[in-house]
């Protein structure tokens, strides 16, 4: 895609296009760290390694949330709101 994209920016008749596919091919090439395999997947690993670690933390805090709300309904009940959502049309 991003040879597509600079090749259309060359053959572009209007500035502002090619402008616009250029610009487009850079963040392109920014995205995807120059779109050297290395480092794309080295910091890809980095993101799923970041968001792993949020999902076992969260895991592992339900019980701990379901052992506090089970207790507190059996104290006094569990508070209850009603939320009057209005609907769009």
């Amino acid at each position: 895609m991003y040879g597509r994209t600079l090749e259309a920016s060359e053959k572009a008749t209007k500035p502002e296009r090619a402008d616009a596919l250029r610009l487009f091919a850079a963040n392109l090439q920014k995205a995807f760290y120059s779109f050297e395999p290395d480092f794309f997947q080295q910091n890809l690993l980095r993101i799923v390694d970041d968001v792993v670690s949020v999902i076992k933390g969260s895991i592992e805090l339900w019980p701990t949330l379901v052992e506090i709300c089970y207790f507190q309904k059996n104290r006094n009940g569990l508070p209850q709101t009603r939320v009057d959502n209005q609907r769009r049309t």
